[in-house]
């Protein structure tokens, strides 16, 4: 995973340097280089709530976006683990966007705060051999770095997990 992030800061950082050598040369290149930043912009912002867009995301070579994968087993059956993680995903203030409990998927965004546009947070079930596994990738929508946001996503979820099985 660190090394993805460092390939992906390492093709932003070459993207801006060659931005910046090629103004000298041709000045237009800044304002070209700016309209089409803004425009995956706009169109990351256009589709950020739709699942049909997780695997543009979650690509470990679009590097404007940061991610953050974990996995997790549980000794529970995926049915009871994909409705009780459904009702986290709300009680820890995520919006729920698309669930698919035949497949095991779920879909939520976090909102927007002033370090971040706001994150997706994909979620793929498994069962096998009696356990469960959870598939969580947080990812930031736009921004190359989630400035910590992505793991906060991921501690959040469980602390409230872990605390709603608590009597």
């Amino acid at each position: 995973m660190k090394q993805t992030k460092a390939v992906s800061a390492l093709l932003f950082v070459a993207y801006m340097v060659l931005v910046i050598f090629l103004q000298k040369r041709y000045p237009n290149v800044v304002i070209v280089a700016a309209v089409l930043i803004g425009g995956l912009f706009v169109f990351s912002l256009i589709v950020r709530r739709s699942i049909a867009f997780k695997t543009y995301f979650t690509n470990r070579y679009n590097f404007f976006t940061s991610k953050v994968r974990h996995q997790k087993r549980f000794e529970l059956p995926k049915d009871i683990l994909f409705d009780k993680i459904t009702e986290v995903l709300m009680e820890a203030g995520f919006k729920v966007r698309h669930t698919d409990k035949s497949r095991g998927v779920l879909f939520a965004t976090a909102g927007m705060t002033l370090f971040s546009w706001g994150e997706n947070i994909y979620i793929d079930l498994t069962e096998q051999n009696g356990l469960t596994q959870v598939d969580m990738c947080s990812t930031t929508f736009f921004g190359v770095t989630s400035w910590g946001r992505n793991e906060k996503n991921y501690e959040h979820l469980f602390d409230t997990f872990e605390r709603s099985l608590t009597i």
